[in-house]
C-alpha cells in the first residue's frame, strides 16, 4: 500500500533495486541507463537529496536522486560530480522514477515534495530538471515551466528527441 509507503534517504543496499527500477523505467529511451556509480556519486554529495520510497516489505516504489546546483547547467548524463558548486543557487533533480506498478499512487510527488522542503531549507529559489520521454506533463503539475536558453538544445542532446529543460521557484 502506497499510504504506508516510507520515504527515507537511499542507501548502498538499495543500489540493485534502484538499478532495476532505472532500466525499467528507461526501457526504449534513447540513453543508456546510468551507472552505479553515478547513484552513488549523488549519495555521497547529497545524501539528503536522494530517496527511495519503500513499501512495508522493502520493495521499492521509486526514488528521487537530486542534489544543489546551479541554474541554467544541468549536468550531463552518467557523469561523474567532483563537488557540488559552493555558489548553488538551484535544486537540481537529476532523476525520478517509480515502479510500473505503482504508477499513480502518489509516490513521485512524495518524493519530490521531501526533496523540496529541505530545498527550501538550504534557501535555494529555484528548482530545475530536464524532462524526458512523456515526464514533462507531470513536471508540469507540480509548478514546473520549459525554459528555453541559448544552447540548452545541444546541451541536451544525450536526453533524447523532446528533453525538456524545466524551472520552478521554490
Amino acid at each position: 500500500m502506497a499510504s504506508h509507503a516510507s520515504v527515507r534517504p537511499m542507501q548502498p543496499a538499495d543500489l540493485p533495486q534502484v538499478l532495476a527500477l532505472q532500466e525499467q523505467a528507461y526501457a526504449g529511451a534513447e540513453f543508456e541507463p546510468e551507472r552505479v556509480e553515478v547513484y552513488t556519486n549523488r549519495m555521497r554529495l547529497a545524501p539528503a537529496f536522494c530517496l527511495v520510497d519503500i513499501a512495508p516489505g522493502g520493495r521499492l516504489l521509486g526514488y528521487l536522486v537530486s542534489h544543489p546546483w546551479r541554474e541554467a547547467a544541468p549536468p550531463a548524463l552518467d557523469a561523474l560530480l567532483p563537488v557540488l558548486p559552493a555558489d548553488a543557487d538551484c535544486w537540481y533533480l537529476h532523476d525520478c522514477a517509480v515502479d510500473a506498478a505503482a504508477k499513480g499512487r502518489g509516490v513521485a510527488a512524495r518524493l519530490h515534495h521531501v526533496a523540496l522542503d529541505r530545498a527550501r531549507a538550504l534557501g535555494l529559489r529555484k528548482a530545475a530538471l530536464v524532462a524526458v520521454g512523456t515526464a514533462a506533463g507531470f513536471w508540469k503539475r507540480l509548478g514546473y515551466a520549459p525554459r528555453a536558453l541559448p544552447g540548452m538544445a545541444e546541451r541536451l542532446a544525450d536526453y533524447g528527441e523532446g528533453a525538456v529543460y524545466m524551472e520552478r521557484a521554490l
